[in-house]
């Protein structure tokens, strides 16, 4: 999406613009050539995502795993929180405590929270655009 706003120069020129990767740039040197916009530094998809996990429970046996493009398993401390990372991709999230059957609410940063004894959660899309990825069980 542009976004364009521009103001005469009678009245002090304003120019604001929101650019997304790919569009054309127009030098402000008064060259002739065009070049794409660079997407920024923080959204580089070549990138690991940090993710945050905080277990209120005080279960030490939960576990989250991502299927996708590329696959992990962390075992989630039973108090607090650790910070992971993953490779950019669109995954399936499943969090659960092997043998512990008891209902938690989980909580995954874009998705509904979850009242249940483990949670699935399909097709989340982990970038590092998104801003504060996390996941949160509770009582």
């Amino acid at each position: 999406m542009k976004n364009l706003i521009c103001l005469s120069a009678l009245s002090s020129v304003i120019l604001i613009a929101s650019c997304t990767k790919g569009d054309l740039a127009v030098p402000e040197n008064g060259a002739k050539s065009l070049s794409p916009v660079s997407a920024p530094a923080a959204c580089d998809s070549a990138k690991f995502v940090n993710y945050v996990l905080t277990n209120l429970t005080g279960i030490p046996s939960y576990v989250i795993a991502f299927s996708g493009p590329q696959n992990y398993t962390f075992t989630i401390p039973a108090s607090g929180s650790t910070t992971i990372a993953v490779k950019p991709g669109t995954y399936s999230i499943y969090v659960y405590a092997p043998g512990n059957y008891s209902q938690h609410t989980f909580h995954l940063n874009g998705q509904s929270t979850t009242e249940e004894s483990g949670a699935r959660y399909d097709n989340v899309d982990i970038t590092p655009c998104n801003a504060g990825q996390s996941l949160e069980i509770s009582q």
